[in-house]
């Protein structure tokens, strides 16, 4: 009995270690993208031509802070079902979008962690952004069995 109550805390522990990981990556994201946001709203002008001005600039002040809040809510356990179920819908965006992307040259690179110059997306990223919306799902389907 005693091992498995030691089996479960380090379970726990590597769940809430994940739920880190997970908000640290949206935090990152977010960040990165506060840091220039003038260099993203060309870039999503520059991926969605079709979107109006005023739009592209409402994302532009939007995204970066609701991924940087989730995030937080998922560190600071306030509101984490929700959080993580926002954060697997936008790992679930992404991943669409990145699929949408495959093989394009993007000129400001996807954006998702900073901007540089053009970048050819490849697996890396379809697969990169599937692991996250993996990791999402998985924290958001723990977070709503609590």
């Amino acid at each position: 009995m005693k091992n498995i109550r030691i089996v479960l805390e380090k379970l726990v522990r590597q769940i809430d270690f994940l739920k880190l990981l997970l908000a640290g990556i949206y935090i990152f994201a977010g960040g990165s993208k506060l840091l220039n946001p003038y260099l993203f709203k060309v870039t999503i002008l520059a991926y969605y031509p079709f979107l109006p001005g005023f739009l592209a600039l409402l994302a532009t002040i939007l995204f970066p802070w609701v991924e940087i809040l989730a995030g937080l809510s998922l560190i600071l356990n306030w509101k984490t079902n929700y959080s993580s179920s926002l954060l697997f819908l936008l790992s679930l965006f992404f991943l669409v979008q990145i699929i949408l992307s495959y093989s394009n040259i993007l000129p400001y690179g996807c954006g998702c962690f900073g901007f540089g110059g053009p970048e050819k997306i490849g697996l890396y990223y379809v697969f990169r952004d599937f692991f996250i919306m993996i990791l999402a799902g998985f924290i958001c389907l723990r977070e709503w069995k609590k």
